[in-house]
C-alpha cells in the first residue's frame, strides 16, 4: 500500500508543540549560561560491558566456609589441596579425571566459570558468547533441586587425544526446593564422558552418553 501524505493538514496542536520543545530548549540553554557539557570517561561509548568474572561474582554459590573439609569429588583429600585448585586456576586439568572430579565439584558448589572453563569448543553445550552461558547456567543449568551424595567413576581410557571415562553421579531432590515427588528421592545420573586434550595438554569436557536413573525413570537424556 503506498503512503500518502497530507502536509496541507498538519494539526495546528503539532505545530504549536514543536515550538514549545524549541523554546524550553533555548530556555535550558541560556540558564545554563551557554556552556558546552564537561567531557566524561565514557566520552559518549557508554558503559563498558562486564567480564565474566564481574557477572559470575554476583552469582550464589554452595561454597562452605573453610576449605579443610574432604573434598565432594572423592579423592579422600581436603578441598583446598584438591578441586579447589583446579576451580581457582592454580593447577591445569592435566588428566580427563581432573576434569571429571572438577566439574563435579563445581556442580555441587555451584560455580558456574570452571564448568564453562572446562568445556570444549566442540560440545554441544559450548556458547560463545560466555556472559549469555553462564547467565543460562546461573538460571537454569546448577541443578538446584538436588543435593549431590557421591560420584563413582571407573578408569581413565585415553587414545591419543581422546579419553573417555565412565561414572555415575548420586543425588537426592532437595526438600525444600524440589516438587513432591522428587523431594528426598535419590536419583543416578550414568554417563560415558568424552574429553579432548589440547595443544598445551589441558583436558576438556566435549560429550557424553547419558542415562538417568532411579525408582520411576530410565530415560536416555542425550
Amino acid at each position: 500500500m503506498m503512503r500518502r501524505f497530507f502536509f496541507s493538514k498538519i494539526s495546528i496542536f503539532l505545530v504549536l508543540a514543536l515550538l514549545c520543545s524549541k523554546i524550553s530548549a533555548f530556555a535550558a540553554r541560556k540558564k545554563g549560561g551557554g556552556k558546552k557539557p564537561v567531557a566524561g570517561s565514557n566520552r559518549g561509548f557508554g558503559i563498558a560491558p562486564p567480564t565474566l568474572d564481574e557477572v559470575v561474582s554476583g552469582f550464589r554459590t554452595r561454597l562452605p566456609e573453610t576449605d579443610d573439609h574432604d573434598c565432594p569429588c572423592g579423592s579422600s583429600k581436603a578441598y583446598g589441596d584438591c578441586c579447589k585448585l583446579l576451580h581457582i586456576g592454580s593447577r591445569e586439568c592435566t588428566a580427563p579425571v581432573d576434569v571429571l572430579r572438577s566439574r563435579y565439584s563445581a556442580f555441587r558448589y555451584r560455580l558456574v566459570k570452571h564448568i564453562i572453563e572446562t568445556t570444549h569448543p566442540t560440545c554441544r553445550d559450548y556458547q560463545e558468547d560466555k556472559i549469555a552461558w553462564a547467565k543460562d547456567l546461573h538460571k537454569q543449568g546448577m541443578f538446584d533441586s538436588y543435593n549431590f551424595v557421591a560420584l563413582e567413576h571407573g578408569p581413565e581410557s585415553i587414545e591419543g587425544d581422546e579419553g573417555f571415562i565412565e561414572f555415575t553421579v548420586k543425588m537426592a531432590g532437595r526438600e525444600d526446593i524440589a516438587t513432591p515427588t522428587l523431594a528426598g528421592k535419590e536419583t543416578k545420573v550414568s554417563e560415558r564422558s568424552k574429553f579432548l586434550r589440547d595443544s598445551q595438554g589441558t583436558w576438556a569436557y566435549a560429550s557424553g552418553e547419558v542415562r538417568m536413573e532411579d525408582a520411576t525413570q530410565d530415560a536416555i537424556l542425550n
